[in-house]
């Protein structure tokens, strides 16, 4: 007897399909592998690095009253310049590595127009007092001994990241708490550095009156005779001290 032909194809896809669907099975086994154990439970995975914009600052940060008394005093201190007739520029907040400035201030020029040369980033108490040793103590000396107008204040430097020279802590240098001053330009003389000068001089007399009347106003001056680092600049500067101890060398 002869098939149809559509029902003999009917009649071969009936017999192979099984024999399909095994090779298929079998075929999906070896191209996935064995089964994989589940991981070990006291091997947890290592935690991820945390990415630098994920999460909080750990860093201390102000209190709004704190942000708003600090400015409140840096606006005071501001109008205290303007009125001594210091000119200066108000700067951003210096932070670099562990040295930093809150408040800054870069001034170029004193009462009764002395030049700050170069024009000096220092904080706003740091210029106050400069401000107040540059009125009550400078004009008048330099009239005293020279009879003529200092013009400028030459500072070697002001703000610097760095160690004092020991290397034990932070120069005050390093928060634009201290200032060097290397000498000063006059109106009527040639200009005088800070250095040894001859005894019994007009020279030798105003250094030593310029040094000692800024004793009262910062909280460290250190000049020649100090030590041998302090032979060519006068240092000033208002660290803070228990007692409010104070060094004048």
């Amino acid at each position: 007897m002869r098939l149809d032909p559509r029902r003999k194809a009917s009649w071969v896809g009936i017999l192979f399909a099984p024999m399909l669907a095994f090779t298929s099975l079998h075929a999906a086994e070896d191209a996935s592998g064995p089964p994989l154990p589940p991981p070990r439970p006291d091997r947890t995975p290592a935690p991820m690095e945390p990415q630098a914009n994920q999460g909080a600052s750990t860093a201390p940060t102000q209190t709004d009253a704190e942000s708003e008394e600090s400015a409140k005093a840096a606006r005071e201190c501001a109008d205290r310049l303007t009125k001594l007739g210091v000119r200066f520029e108000t700067r951003p907040a210096v932070q670099e590595n562990a040295c930093s400035i809150k408040g800054p201030v870069l001034v170029s020029s004193l009462p009764d127009d002395v030049a700050v040369s170069p024009a000096s980033l220092m904080t706003c108490s740091a210029a106050e007092s400069l401000a107040k040793w540059t009125r009550e103590v400078l004009l008048a000396e330099a009239d005293r001994h020279f009879q003529t107008k200092p013009t400028k204040i030459l500072i070697g430097t002001s703000y610097q990241c760095r160690n004092q020279r020991s290397g034990a802590k932070l120069s005050e240098h390093a928060f634009g708490n201290g200032l060097d001053i290397m000498g000063f330009e006059f109106a009527k003389r040639s200009a005088l550095t800070i250095g040894t000068h001859a005894d019994g001089s007009p020279e030798a007399a105003f250094q030593a009156a310029v040094r000692a009347g800024a004793c009262p106003i910062f909280t460290t001056v250190l000049g020649p005779g100090s030590d041998a680092a302090h032979g060519d600049h006068l240092h000033v500067d208002m660290r803070e001290r228990k007692g409010d101890y104070r060094i004048c060398q």
